[in-house]
Formats: structure tokens, sequence, C-alpha cells
């Protein structure tokens, strides 16, 4: 059995894991969340003090931020608010720029490349109600990633043979 067979079993189990418990889910994927926030902290602050003879004002500023992500990373452990308002505003972000990028297009493309854009504009219009999901009801959007993970899956255990084959084949 090859890797991508194995990666696309692991991640069906995986998306059904997230589907059948999204809180539990929502919570591990909260606390590693939390977990990167708080050694990305650690690594600042020792950062700061390798360099605080060169750079004092720097060091300063990446001793504060650090104990800033790590008051964050300790907040992510209490409680699934933090990773749904991150989680919205990556959704907003993307929807901003897909309807702007939608908009210009319709404004200055022609033939095909309007269709495009349009579909690029319903996008940016779904990526913004995923947002609203997000704040309102975070656990819809761990089971929207479980189904996402399950087609995933499916595909690198249907089709993922053939990137292998690709890969052999540019590698002779």
């Amino acid at each position: 059995m090859n890797y991508t067979k194995l990666l696309g079993i692991l991640l069906i189990l995986l998306g059904i894991i997230f589907i059948a418990y999204p809180l539990v889910s929502a919570g591990v994927v909260s606390i590693f969340a939390g977990l990167s926030l708080i050694s990305l902290g650690i690594v600042l602050i020792f950062n700061a003090f390798s360099f605080w003879s060169v750079a004092t004002g720097r060091s300063v500023l990446e001793v504060l931020l650090g104990f800033l992500l790590i008051l964050l990373g300790f907040l992510f452990f209490v409680d699934l608010a933090p990773l749904a308002f991150l989680t919205a505003y990556n959704f907003y972000l993307i929807a901003i720029i897909l309807i702007i990028v939608g908009i210009f297009g319709i404004v200055y493309g022609e033939g095909l490349s309007k269709w495009g854009s349009v579909l690029t504009l319903l996008l940016g219009i779904i990526a913004f109600l995923l947002g609203i999901f997000a704040i309102t009801d975070p656990l819809l959007i761990v089971v929207l990633v479980g189904v996402v993970l399950i087609v995933r899956g499916a595909l690198l255990f249907t089709v993922g043979g053939a990137f292998d084959k690709i890969d052999s084949f540019e590698g002779n």
C-alpha cells in the first residue's frame, strides 16, 4: 500500500471523527492552536534575550509579544471563542479578497473571464457566510472540516496513486 492511499484512509477516519465528535474535535484543535501560540511566545522571549545587547528596543517588543502570545495560547485552552474568532477572521479576509477580485473581474473582464469573476464573487459571498457561521456556531465549521477531510481522503485514496506515477515518471 502506497503512502497516498494510507494518507487517504487516515484523512477519512479523521473526517469521520470530526463529524461524530465535533465538540471534542474543536477542543483538540483549540488545544493544539494554544500549544502552538505558547511555544511561539516562549521562542520569542528566548530570542529576545539572545539579542538584548544588540537590539534592546526590538528585544523588549519581542518579550511583550511573547507574553501576549502565551496569554492568548492559554485562552485557547479555556474556551472555543478565540478559535471561532480566528476562523471567522480568516473567512472574512478571504471573502473580502474574493469579492473585490470578483467585482473587478466583472467590471473589467471579457467573455469567459466575466463568468469566472461571477464565480469568484459567489465564492466570496459563501466565504463571508461561513465567517458568520464560524462566529454563531463554530461546531458547524468543525463538521464542514470533517466533510472536507473525508472528500480529500477519498480523492487521495482513489486517484492518489496517479500522483505517485507522475512523480516517478518525472524522476526518470
